[in-house]
């Protein structure tokens, strides 16, 4: 196991990136960093330490998809570029993404009863009051990963692999998706540091230069063996063909994609990548894990790189009357 650098054991290096304004004064403050690469790695623009590691939880989707495309799961059972992107989504359970999480897992010849992606209520308030007002509890067809659990027992499904303990970091298919983590990403396996995510299965550790530098080599495929870089390309095509897939209404990476040429996925704990194929990738970590500023820092950081969102940089915050009562904004 990779030994961390002696300041990871505390705090890594950041800078104040977002501020919550009201009145005459800065009320909050989160700090964070941000780093671009090239597909070689190399650091084009930093705020804060890109060499210190963070959890890209959902951010890691995309690169945990690969084994749909490099089994040959996803072209045996059929699978639509829709499907393809729910099985990369952090989803607001709508229900085109409860129908394509469905229709992937039948194909595959598996249903609902084979997830175990874990329940909680859908990211989407409007379908959150819904369940509640028809009596019913969140499945996990309704967790926001059920898409990408539904992609691996694909994958176990084409292979013949125990579907029963997918979930597990020593499963043929985590070990795999390991070895892609690190390979895509520019490290050893020992190099990602692993721990379990929310949903059930591992959750891998890396410096958020070569998260930045993984999403740099799938938007490109420079870096990547022919048979990866083609699989990454279905991927992110995938993502782009359909953003409502990958997050949904009201949601950042689904206004990005739908408004730029970038492939975009947020994880939790304030983590943000995005991959550009004029040949740079991008990954933001809220110290915090304040969701609130992913945005203000997303797209302050790419309008950096002349990429722009128009409207997004600073928002209005409200009080309950609907006044407008301050502003959050990015500090850089």
């Amino acid at each position: 196991m990779t030994e961390l650098p002696e300041n990871e054991a505390g705090l890594p290096e950041d800078l104040p990136l977002v501020a919550i304004r009201r009145g005459a004064i800065v009320e909050s403050v989160h700090r964070g960093r941000f780093v671009f690469c090239d597909p070689s790695g190399n650091v084009l623009d930093a705020a804060g330490d890109p060499d210190a590691y963070v959890y890209a939880r959902s951010s890691a989707k995309p690169f945990q998809a690969l084994p749909l495309l490099l089994s040959g799961a996803a072209d045996t059972f059929g699978l639509s570029d829709a499907e393809l992107a729910v099985a990369c989504a952090s989803h607001n359970a709508e229900e085109p993404h409860l129908e394509a999480v469905r229709s992937l897992l039948q194909k595959a010849g598996l249903s609902e009863d084979d997830l175990q992606s874990g329940a909680h209520p859908p990211m989407y308030a409007p379908e959150a009051a819904k369940l509640t007002r028809a009596g019913d509890e969140p499945r996990p067809i309704h967790g926001n990963c059920s898409g990408k659990h539904a992609g691996m027992l694909a994958v176990c499904a084409h292979e013949g692999l125990a579907t029963g303990g997918y979930r597990s970091p020593d499963h043929p298919l985590q070990l795999r998706i390991l070895e892609l983590v690190a390979e895509v990403c520019g490290l050893r396996n020992d190099e990602v540091l692993v721990a379990g995510d929310d949903c059930g299965v591992p959750a891998f550790a890396l410096p958020l230069k070569n998260l930045a530098t993984g999403f740099a080599r799938i938007t490109t495929g420079d870096g990547l063996s022919d048979e990866v870089a083609a699989a990454a390309a279905r991927v992110w095509r995938a993502m782009r063909a359909h953003p409502f897939m990958v997050a949904g209404t009201g949601r950042l990476d689904t206004e990005l994609m739908g408004s730029t040429d970038l492939v975009c996925k947020s994880g939790a704990e304030g983590v943000f990548a995005a991959g550009s194929s004029d040949g740079w990738g991008l990954a933001i970590k809220i110290s915090d894990g304040g969701g609130r500023a992913v945005r203000p820092a997303a797209v302050a950081a790419l309008g950096g790189r002349g990429v722009g969102v128009t409207g997004d940089e600073r928002r209005a915050t409200r009080g309950l009357h609907g006044e407008v009562v301050g502003e959050i904004g990015p500090l850089f």
